[in-house]
């Protein structure tokens, strides 16, 4: 439990989370990625809503917004990238009143597009859009600092800096993540439980 406490607290520093408890430990970038659109945005979005991508994500920034437009009345929206690459011009003119969510790689395994989050965060929040930011490609790259991006959410795995296999972090927002509801469950997750408590 030390250790992991430690490790989460150095996780903090090295992306400069204001609080330790908006780290998670995850299996990798995948799974953060699939825990933020079923456990946050599965009850954030509404009908109707709408998600931006750009054309050139990774699939495990495709595929999870896919699956929940499938199970809700959502619509993802994708930015074409000329060339491979992310022209913010492009991003703002497919925002609309219905957008909610943006979720873009910082710097894109397909093309090593660097993305300017930092203004496309600006941006979104102005319309009270929330950002996820994959960070898989960046992390081991540039210097994090979310709090300076102010993203909401960002997904990265341990694997691509030379640690080990099935690690990922997910941070996300204090107030963000106190909304977040889980889709898994079992031991170590309750103090005690009966049927009436589930209901």
């Amino acid at each position: 439990d030390d250790e992991i406490d430690y490790t989460r607290d150095r996780v903090k520093m090295f992306i400069n989370a204001k609080r330790k408890d908006e780290i998670i430990f995850t299996k990798n970038t995948t799974d953060s990625l699939n825990m933020i659109a079923y456990g946050f945005f599965l009850n954030y979005l509404k009908d109707g809503d709408e998600i931006i991508l750009s054309s050139s994500e990774h699939a495990s920034n495709i595929l999870p917004w896919l699956i929940l437009s499938m199970k809700k009345k959502v619509k993802v929206v994708f930015v074409d990238s000329k060339n491979e690459k992310l022209n913010i011009n492009d991003l703002i003119d497919k925002i609309t009143n219905k957008t909610k969510v943006i979720s873009l790689a910082q710097i894109t395994n397909v093309s090593g597009d660097k993305r300017d989050i930092k203004t496309i965060c600006e941006i979104a929040h102005k319309f009270n859009i929330l950002v996820v930011v994959v960070a898989a490609q960046s992390a081991p790259e540039i210097k994090i600092d979310v709090q300076d991006l102010d993203c909401d959410f960002l997904a990265f795995s341990a694997h691509k800096m030379c640690g080990p296999l099935g690690l990922g972090i997910l941070y996300g927002k204090y107030e963000l993540l106190k909304k977040m509801v889980p889709f898994e469950y079992g031991g170590g997750m309750n103090l005690d439980y009966d049927e009436n408590t589930l209901k």
